[in-house]
């Protein structure tokens, strides 16, 4: 008889330790669960599938839709819900500036094709205008669209009994390449030997240029690469006049600006 009542005595405090461990542990595991994330809306964007340099031609494989958070798309950008077939009408327009791979579409990114090749490529507020040049004015050919260059104003001058006087000065600094002749990207042969080169300048600049071609000729120097690229400076030099008095064998030289 006390062996069986040892053994209902055991079991029975067993049980009763393993509830107590159960009501335990139950809020805690409760506790523990993760609680599960909300869904964030999406929406798709249009961004460009591969690098297009500024002024190139947009093909259908240069854009491709890309999902985004839906409440982190500014108006700025090209959606699928608003304009469900903007893949196809902004194909074959032109670049108004590089565009990087992933980059997303913007109003304003792409010009259409009617506006011509030339006019995608110019910043707001700027002008082309073409210039007469040669080799020995092109740093031998190796002046490339979208080089960087200053504009050089050579001129003679004849000055009586002295003879002719050559003066060149730099008039324009910091000037971006457009096209060498029909050319307006960079080739292979790293060469272009052109008779015109079009450069991308302010208004004022191009009366400037203009003006100065009249009188002399113009020349183009190349910038370095890794030069700090700035604003257009004009440098426009003002007439002298210069009086030379002769006392004896002593003749003096005096300059009127």
């Amino acid at each position: 008889m006390l062996r069986p009542l040892i053994l209902l005595i055991a079991l029975g405090a067993g049980g009763g330790a393993a509830w107590i461990a159960s009501q335990d542990s139950t809020p805690e595991a409760v506790a523990m669960a993760p609680a599960a994330p909300p869904a964030i809306a999406m929406t798709a964007v249009l961004v460009a599938a591969q690098d297009v340099p500024r002024g190139a031609e947009v093909t259908p494989a240069a854009l491709v839709w890309q999902d985004w958070p839906a409440d982190a798309v500014p108006s700025t950008l090209i959606d699928r819900a608003t304009r469900p077939d903007a893949l196809k009408e902004l194909s074959g327009q032109y670049a108004s500036r590089p565009i990087a791979v992933g980059e997303p579409i913007a109003t304003g990114t792409l010009s259409a094709q009617s506006h011509g090749y030339l006019a995608a490529t110019l910043a707001t507020g700027k002008r082309a205008v073409a210039i007469n040049v040669n080799a020995q004015s092109t740093a031998g050919g190796f002046i490339l669209p979208n080089d960087r260059v200053d504009v050089l104003h050579t001129v003679q001058r004849t000055r009586d009994s002295q003879g002719a006087e050559t003066r060149t000065s730099t008039i324009l600094r910091d000037v971006r390449v457009l096209a060498i002749d029909q050319t307006t990207q960079d080739n292979d042969s790293a060469t272009v030997l052109g008779k015109t080169a079009t450069l991308e300048l302010k208004e004022s600049q191009v009366e400037v240029v203009t003006a100065a071609e009249t009188t002399g000729t113009l020349s183009l120097s190349l910038r370095p690469l890794d030069e700090v690229q700035g604003e257009v400076a004009v440098e426009i030099e003002e007439p002298t006049t210069t009086i030379r008095v002769r006392r004896g064998t002593i003749i003096e030289e005096n300059v009127i600006n």
